[in-house]
């Protein structure tokens, strides 16, 4: 998936990613635990590069990784 296709990625697709993951949540967290889930390397990147810190919701996740 390139980045352009990230801002396709849609909320059901991220929570597929992010599983049984509780919010708030550490990013570092959040990018490991969809790694872990086999989220595409563009998704955990633009998790794990994102300027928040720490993420309130899956949506807030959403629209990090959509560059947003």
């Amino acid at each position: 998936m390139d980045l352009g296709g990230l801002s396709d990625l849609n909320l059901s697709e991220l929570q597929q990613y992010l599983g049984s993951m509780n919010f708030p949540a550490d990013k570092q967290e959040v990018a490991s635990h969809a790694e872990s889930n086999d989220a595409p390397q563009a998704v955990v990147a633009q998790i794990r590069n994102s300027a928040i810190e720490r993420f309130d919701s899956p949506e807030e996740v959403l629209q990090a990784v959509r560059g947003r």
